[in-house]
This record gives C-alpha cells, structure tokens and sequence, in this order.
C-alpha cells in the first residue's frame, strides 16, 4: 500500500476493474434481427459484428474499454470514469452513444445466442432421432445376419449329413471312398 493510497487519493483496483465498476448493469431487452451466416468459433464475435454492421470499434464501447486501459490502474474507480467519460468527449462521443452502441451490442449478441442454442438444439435432436434410427436398423440387420448364419448352419449340418449318408452306401456297395 503507497503514500498516495493511504492519504485516499488512489485506491487499489484490479487490472479491469470496469467489472466490478458498475454494478449488475440492466437494459431494456427487446428482440433484435441479428444475422450469423455460420458458426466459427475461432471467429466468432468478429463475424457477428462484421455480419451485422457492428464492425466499427473507434464509436464504440470499446473506446471505454481502450480509455480505461489508458488510464493508470491504481486511479480511484470514480476518478478514472469521470476521466473517460471527460475524454469521450474529445472523440465527440458522449456516455449515450457509447451506451447505445453497447446495448446494441448486447441485444445483437444475446439473439445470435439464442439462435446458435436454437440450432445446436435442432440439430443434436435430429441426429439423436437419425442414431436411433441407425439403431433400428441394427437391430434388424442383427437379426438378419443371426437368421443367415442359422440357416447356413443347419443347410451345413443337413448337407454334411446327406454327404455321409451317401458316402456310406457308396462304401457299402464296394465304392471307392
């Protein structure tokens, strides 16, 4: 703990103290139309931004983010926001576009989530219904194959049978085998 913590000048804070900044922040939810051609988890939040016209960054949100970090960590919490929200205006944004681009953004992400968790649902349903049909299939293929090896043992054996049956009347009336 420094000189300048213990006046209460600064405070200690962790890395991204933003987290614990605000509080549970809430928003209006409403339904927004977000698009995801696909799923590329590599890429994921890139491609729904890209996808839905959130690409541009610089008047964004992230221009908190960006700020904060700008900023040394050991600044009081209330100090360091009212530095960003003072700098914001620099770039001519205000706390209300930002807001709004995050709310956007928020929005926009929590209905492409709920339509991958829609479609992963979907899909894992229809592949379950697809192995237990692959299943049935199995089970009469199974079957099948038992019945078969059935039937070419008992043509064995009857056939084996027949065999020695011939071979011994051959012998019987003086043939060779």
């Amino acid at each position: 703990m420094g000189l300048l913590t213990k006046l209460g000048l600064v405070e200690e804070v962790p890395a991204n103290n933003y987290d614990e900044a605000v509080e549970e922040y809430s928003y209006e939810e409403e339904t927004v139309e977000a698009e995801l051609e696909s799923v590329n988890t590599e890429t994921l939040i890139d491609d729904i931004y890209a996808q839905n016209n959130l690409a541009d960054k610089s008047r964004s949100i992230f221009k908190v983010e960006e700020l904060i970090f700008s900023l040394p960590k050991e600044m009081a919490t209330e100090t360091k926001r009212n530095s960003v929200l003072a700098i914001l205006g620099s770039f001519n944004l205000t706390a209300t576009d930002v807001v709004t681009d995050g709310e956007e953004r928020i929005k926009t992400l929590t209905s492409i989530k709920e339509q991958v968790d829609s479609d992963s649902k979907m899909t894992v349903t229809e592949k379950e219904a697809q192995i237990e049909e692959l299943k049935k299939s199995i089970e009469v293929l199974t079957v099948e194959i038992a019945n078969e090896q059935e039937k070419a043992r008992i043509s064995n054996e009857t056939i084996s049978a027949e065999v020695a049956k011939v071979e011994s009347l051959v012998k019987f009336v003086g043939g060779v085998n």
